[in-house]
């Protein structure tokens, strides 16, 4: 049951950290795009570049609503907080009493998880933003 949770844990840690550097590198490139849109326009640029630089914002501004990867963060980096915490009560029992009840409240807890952080998910796609109570 430990090695399950774990492996969820896992999941979310990966899924985080991918949402977390894809929201850096798509906040980084708006504003770079967006300066240069500016810069381009201020310097009078030829119309085609200030065009491609500002078709380029719409389009990461599009890819930023889209994929929406500030919330897809969130939403794994507290599934990961919920299941870490399950993972170390489960620990704290010492290994010779952990018992049938044990492993079942670290299942419901794992599966727990997984629903909240689903329903997050498709509250999000659905465009609600309303999260279910925990």
């Amino acid at each position: 049951m430990l090695e399950y949770a774990r492996a969820d844990l896992a999941w979310y840690a990966r899924v985080r950290d991918r949402a977390r550097r894809r929201r850096l590198v798509i906040e980084l490139s708006a504003l770079v795009v967006g300066a240069a849109t500016v810069v381009a326009a201020g310097l009078q640029a030829a119309p085609a570049v200030t065009a491609s630089l500002a078709g380029v914002s719409v389009f990461i501004g599009g890819f930023r609503q889209l994929f929406n990867d500030t919330e897809r963060h969130v939403l794994a980096a507290e599934a990961w907080s919920r299941l870490r915490m399950a993972i170390q009560r489960y620990q704290l029992v010492p290994e010779a009493d952990r018992d049938e009840a044990s492993r079942q409240l670290l299942l419901e807890q794992v599966e727990s998880t997984a629903s909240v952080e689903l329903q997050g998910w498709a509250a999000d796609r659905r465009g609600t933003g309303a999260l279910p109570p925990a």
